[in-house]
């Protein structure tokens, strides 16, 4: 413990959290009841985790997790495997939930803003203050972000009871594609997409992998789609002018212009008209446009969208619109017209379903645009904020700033201060989704529940925003029912059964069904929405023609979701700020993606720094050039130039919303983020990229080898999975020099012929993992959970510049072809690279303090209180996976309560120390002690690493290599598994990729 908690609230976290949970954690008979940790509950055991089904509130996915406490701290966050929608998958966003729980910029209590700024206030005084306030100051605003469907309602009731507005703003929220649906339909809704049935996938721009809806239930479905497990391969074509992560995972490439997503959706649906298909109402409107003049718009080859209608005609297609990064001035037009193309494809009711139930929770900038011209107008005496922080998410020429700035009492919620949250008078902390309850639907017959994984941080006096309006309702006399959020939740879950239950086939006692779900964190029945099945005729007019933009310059600005932060929702936390971006691999500070030949032609290169300025302002920031992006192009992530954010996010990077004008799309209101050109200027400047990319090119390594589709099976048997098989090779033997040995080198072989002795013999298990590169779609979901897990600190932008960033994992990238010129194949190939536990580890023999060891079960391990800094090992690793403490980074650069959630299995590491990958040792041991106690080997699967714990497409496989029934048996033995670099240098690594396998004929190479 540090000085900045005393000990007695260490002690409140420790003798109440894991027992009392916040009144609900756990699905026990007990968990209701606060209980003093001198006579701790029976399924609270010191020393052993505490495991909570919960759901994710970092987005609207509702994503099941399952939350890891220690001694009443939440240490850990996983997917959670019986969840319907996650299957076992969570993003970084979701890991690093936990870093917003023990952030120390959140707000340690009620606020209210004076001549000297900020100062703190008690809880009855806030109270006193609100009610007074939003009773009788006048009419009320409330903007808050998108809320599950119980506390979404219940804020909709209180606003109503007050005589307020509610308006939603979720700056991700694709509002042109529900209104789109609803014209198409009739119900302002999302549709539901299962890319898992396709065999035929196209992508009009949409970032479905990272930004777009349900991130991680599309990419556990495109997995499915995607991934060779079945003999198959469905094939996926992005569309769009800059290739985002979903991009980079494409079979093929259509560089369109973006803006005429809207011609070329609508000439591919022309001509499977043209060839008997129909559209409805839509089909004498869709059969006036060809092929050729789309093409003409779109700026690429006819031929390339001639071969979109053949492959939509001959299998199960699925088309998706161009998602938040490619709203413009005719969004809505743009995914109208993919929703035509689908009912021309016959998706309908086959991979996209549309339910008969309008979304409450609907986000629209049309009525934040309307909030802000009536806070201007004085309409507002009372401005309540929540969730959402328009001051940064808008662009300047919005005006929400000064608009905000007019209503004479400001109210915000906040975990922690923004841009926003910053102009209020008065702030409120609000409790972490961590610590509070919350509901989510993120499907059709699918319920889930967000229970407390652990009593509130004792450094913060927060309440949830749902008790406060409770309280707050209560002291103007309305009366909601319950005393709190949890009662009010429970009794709106007990009306459900009451009211739907025996149509649902949840006819059990409602006190059973509640500890069940908090049990499992969610549940299913059937689908009681109706569908529709049909095109309706149109009663609004939609403007297809493609979209105007404004500005004077040579460039089209594109302005895209971070894949990390979001709209910039994420960006104070530090695993993220250090997480490489997918894409560019580059950390802490923005960039610009500009072409290679575009920055040939202005005389750039990355790390220059330039000017980029449109008619509404301009920003500085270097140049990363990017062969995935059109040449007359540049594009910038939304997240970065944070200023009133906290620590980790304040001055890194740029805000690319002060480019944008307020162009908005006519027919349903939504923010265009493509919209004007820019000029990009050379400054003179040049900088370091803080990145992880070591080269793009394999310099025929053959580190990546991918195999044709065409070419799978036909390899002899005898040759699956010898790749990197050895013949007679010299070993080194015990007694020392080498001798030759007759080995074929795999994982299960350790120990070496020679080197057999003592407790090194061949009955224990030899713990291997086997990651198929063909499904692994670079997200750095496993990246975030290793650091999560193992104590990793992060060490800040200097450190990191200069490649002293502590990452046991890494993503490389590698392009094999990309070319922004034409229409063709794209072929970019993920590497997760981490310690490869050699039988023959290189690391081993240079250590002159034996710090470097192989254990028994052959995992290559590393004594931290014997290493002595010499860093011989990480000279001699060919694989550059280990990693130097040159600074005590977990002291210096870890602030309380952040250090609460260190994961006490795991020794913390001093400087001078080296560090590197151990498979997740502490689960290997717990499992097998647990196995031990029970008279029993370790069960296949009942190890998960970390990174396994968390992925969405289900890349990884690992346990005991002997176990020849084993999952991880199996990979290693495919035909397309291979070891990197062994052929070549005999490490004889545990780790076996499975080459990815592409539609188009590849060089194979040896390997």
């Amino acid at each position: 413990m540090g000085d900045g908690f005393a000990r007695r609230d260490f002690l409140k976290v420790v003798g109440a959290g894991s027992a009392g949970a916040a009144v609900a954690g756990c699905s026990t008979d007990s968990v209701e009841r606060l209980i003093p940790y001198v006579t701790p509950p029976e399924e609270i055991t010191p020393g052993v985790a505490t495991w909570y089904a919960s759901t994710c509130g970092e987005c609207a996915g509702g994503c099941g997790i399952r939350v890891r406490t220690r001694e009443g701290r939440a240490v850990m966050i996983e997917g959670n495997p019986d969840h319907p929608v996650s299957r076992g998958g969570v993003c970084s966003r979701g890991v690093s939930a936990l870093q917003a729980l023990y952030n120390p910029d959140r707000v340690a209590a009620p606020m209210l803003s004076g001549p000297n700024g900020f100062e703190a206030i008690s809880w009855d005084e806030a109270l006193e203050i609100l009610v007074d306030r939003v009773g009788a100051g006048g009419r009320s605003l409330f903007l808050t972000g998108r809320k599950g469907p119980t506390e979404g309602g219940f804020l909709s009731s209180f606003v109503d009871s007050v005589g307020g507005r509610r308006v939603i703003h979720d700056a991700l929220d694709d509002s042109a594609l529900r209104r789109a649906t609803e014209i198409a339909f009739g119900v302002n809704a999302l549709p539901r997409y299962d890319i898992a049935a396709a065999d035929f996938l196209v992508s009009f721009g949409a970032d479905f992998l990272e930004t777009w809806l349900s991130p991680v239930s599309f990419g556990a479905d495109f997995a499915a789609m995607h991934g060779v497990d079945h003999g198959t391969k469905g094939k996926f074509v992005f569309v769009g002018s800059r290739l985002s992560l979903t991009g980079q995972n494409a079979d093929e490439w259509i560089p369109a212009q973006a803006g005429s997503e809207t011609q070329v959706a609508l000439a591919v649906a022309g001509e499977l008209i043209r060839r008997g298909a129909d559209a409805g109402p839509y089909t004498e409107l869709v059969a006036a446009y060809g092929l050729e003049e789309a093409a003409e718009a779109a700026g690429v080859e006819a031929d390339a969208l001639a071969a979109l209608a053949d492959q939509f005609e001959a299998g199960t297609g699925l088309a998706l619109g161009p998602g938040a990064a490619g709203h413009h001035q005719t969004a809505t037009a743009a995914n109208l017209a993919v929703l035509i193309l689908n009912a021309a494809a016959g998706s309908l009711g086959r991979t996209m379903h549309i339910d008969d139930a309008p979304d409450p929770e609907a986000s629209s900038y049309a009525e934040v645009a309307e909030a802000i011209r009536e806070m201007s107008g004085g309409v507002y005496g009372v401005a309540v904020v929540a969730g959402t922080n328009p001051a940064y998410s808008l662009p300047p020429a919005a005006g929400f700033r000064d608009a905000f700035a007019l209503v004479p009492f400001k109210v915000a919620f906040a975990t922690t201060l923004d841009e926003t949250s910053a102009m209020a008078d008065l702030v409120l902390p609000d409790a972490h989704a961590l610590e509070s309850w919350a509901d989510a639907m993120p499907s059709p017959g699918t319920y889930s529940v967000r229970q407390p994984a652990m009593r509130p941080v004792p450094a913060y006096d927060s309440r949830p925003m749902s008790d406060v309006l409770l309280e707050a309702g209560r002291r103007m006399g309305q009366d909601f029912g319950a005393p709190n959020f949890h009662d009010y939740l429970r009794g709106a879950h007990d009306a459900w059964l009451a009211q739907n239950g025996e149509a649902a086939g949840l006819v059990d006692d409602p006190n059973a069904l509640w500890r069940e779900l908090l049990r499992t964190g969610s549940v299913s029945y059937p689908n009681l929405t109706p569908g529709i099945d049909a095109l309706r005729a149109p009663t609004t007019a939609v403007d297809f023609r493609t979209p105007r933009l404004s500005g004077d310059g040579d460039l089209t600005l594109l302005v895209y979701p971070s894949p990390r932060f979001g709209d910039g929702t994420h960006a104070n936390r530090p695993w993220l700020q250090e997480l490489p971006d997918p894409v560019s691999k580059i950390m802490w500070h923005s960039w610009a993606e500009l072409n290679p030949a575009t920055a040939e032609r202005l005389g750039l290169r990355s790390g220059d720094v330039v000017n980029i300025a449109s008619a509404n302002g301009a920003v500085e920031v270097p140049v990363w050039t990017y062969p995935g992006i059109r040449e007359d192009f540049v594009a910038l992530a939304m997240g970065g130039g944070h200023t009133e954010y906290g620590q980790f996010a304040n001055g890194n990077g740029v805000n690319p919303m002060e480019l944008l004008p307020e162009a908005t799309d006519a027919v349903s209101g939504t923010l265009a983020l493509v919209s004007t050109r820019v000029t990009v200027t050379p400054t003179g400047a040049w900088r370091r990229l803080t990145s992880t990319e070591g080269s793009s090119d394999q310099d025929d390594r053959n580190i990546t080898p991918a195999v044709a589709l065409s070419a799978l099976g036909h390899a002899p048997e005898e040759e699956h999975g010898a790749d990197d098989a050895h013949d007679q090779i010299r070993e080194l033997q015990e007694g020392g020099g080498f001798r030759p040995v007759t080995t074929e080198g795999l994982a299960e072989d350790f120990p070496l012929p020679g080197s057999d002795f003592g407790e090194y013999d061949h009955e224990g298990p030899r713990w291997a993992m086997a990651i198929d590169l063909d499904k692994c779609t670079g997200c750095g979901a496993c990246v975030t959970a290793c650091q999560a897990e193992n104590n990793i600190p992060w060490v800040g932008e200097v450190q990191a510049t200069m490649g002293r960033e502590m990452h046991w994992m890494r993503l490389e990238r590698y392009y094999e072809t990309v070319d922004a010129s034409h229409s063709g194949p794209v072929d970019i190939r993920f590497l997760p690279m981490l310690c490869q536990h050699c039988n023959n580890a290189p690391c081993e023999p240079v250590c002159p303090v034996f710090a470097a060891y192989h254990t028994p079960d052959g995992l290559n391990a590393q004594a931290y209180n014997r290493c002595v800094g010499t860093r011989y090992c990480a000279n001699n690793c060919p694989y550059k996976v280990r990693v130097f403490n040159w600074y005590r980074y977990t002291r210096e650069n870890i602030p309380e309560p952040m250090n609460w959630q260190f994961n006490p299995d795991v020794t913390v590491r001093d400087n001078g120390v080296m560090e590197k990958c151990t498979f997740c040792v502490q689960r290997i041991r717990d499992a097998g002690n647990r196995a031990a106690v029970e008279g029993r080997d370790v069960r296949d699967g009942e190890v998960r690493p970390a990174c396994q714990s968390v992925c969405p497409a289900d890349v990884i496989r690992f346990g005991n290599i002997r176990d020849h029934e084993s999952q991880v048996a199996a990979a290693a033995a495919d035909e397309r598994t291979y070891r990197v670099l062994d052929a070549f240098i005999n490490t004889q690594p545990a780790v076996h990729y499975l080459k990815k396998v592409t539609h188009h004929d590849v060089d194979e190479g040896g390997h």
